[in-house]
């Protein structure tokens, strides 16, 4: 019998990306087939010996990036949020795993939902997209920035330090603490960032083997839906991928794309919603985006 070629998949070393990492290889130790490919977890913190980037950051996820093209890595398992919109020469997709609830979620110290919170809830958002919808709901609400991790986030709001927080609700699937959540919000309240609750193996574009092997967990519907929110953000033309919200949904085989785009400063918000046919995700995508750049988006 022939050795297996090794696979070697990285990840950041925070607990999420970490969670993340994991159920990607167990949902390939579960696919029943042969393979000339053994998957293994890749560790070496050398890559992480410079402090000043943090995970999330663009300059930690260009960091992985660049351990992947210089071979230090074979496949990278990325949050499909980071994902950048033009993936570096040389990098392709190996697979998209099927996601999570793509929601934002409410978590609160005395389990309050939205509606019920007190005039004036302190409510941490950390980031633009969250705060301007917050408050196009709830103009009363007093928003809060709160650093660290997701547990120190969860700690505060359980402490009582903050009335509550908006957080990804596939963040807590991952943590295993999805009964903390109080509520998910719809999009009426607010959109989620592309790719949210989606996991992204990337690979080198020249080890198809690799590519081939890790399809066994992409899921097409969830790529699908990524593909039309990744078309919104390039018409669009932002760079940062959370300062909007975009979210693709199927039902019976038509697929549903939403945005947001915030309007800084009066907090107010453009949204829009089209509908189409699997297969029109890139036109969907772009179609929407034209909607937003024409109702006021473009100034």
């Amino acid at each position: 019998m022939p050795t297996k070629t090794t696979c070697r998949i990285g990840s950041d070393v925070d607990l999420l990306s970490r969670l993340q990492l994991e159920g990607a290889l167990a949902q390939l130790d579960n696919t029943a087939r042969k393979r000339s490919v053994e998957f293994t977890t890749f560790d070496d913190p050398s890559l992480f010996e410079d402090s000043r980037t943090q995970p999330g950051t663009p300059a930690r996820i260009a960091l992985l990036l660049n351990a992947l093209l210089s071979g230090e890595l074979d496949a990278l398992a990325i949050d499909a949020v980071h994902v950048p919109m033009n993936i570096p020469s040389g990098l392709t997709i190996g697979a998209i795993t099927r996601r999570k609830t793509p929601y934002d979620a409410l978590i609160s110290n005395e389990d309050l939902i939205l509606d019920e919170l007190p005039d004036g809830a302190a409510v941490v958002a950390n980031s633009y997209r969250r705060e301007v919808q917050m408050l196009c709901y709830r103009k009363d609400l007093r928003i809060v920035q709160s650093k660290g991790s997701l547990d120190s986030i969860v700690q505060k709001v359980q402490a009582g330090n903050v009335d509550a927080a908006v957080i990804a609700a596939a963040d807590m699937e991952y943590l295993n603490r999805h009964d903390s959540i109080v509520e998910l919000l719809t999009n009426s309240v607010c959109i989620p960032v592309s790719g949210q609750g989606a996991l992204a193996l990337l690979v080198r574009s020249c080890d198809e083997s690799f590519r081939d092997e890790l399809q066994v967990i992409n899921d097409p519907a969830t790529y699908s839906c990524l593909r039309a929110e990744w078309a919104f953000l390039e018409d669009l033309g932002v760079e940062n991928t959370d300062l909007v919200g975009v979210v693709g949904t199927i039902e019976h085989k038509a697929l549903e794309v939403e945005g947001v785009l915030p309007v800084p400063d009066v907090n107010e918000k453009i949204h829009f919603m089209v509908k189409g046919h699997l297969g029109q995700e890139e036109e969907l995508g772009r179609t929407l985006a034209s909607e937003i750049l024409e109702n006021g988006g473009r100034e």
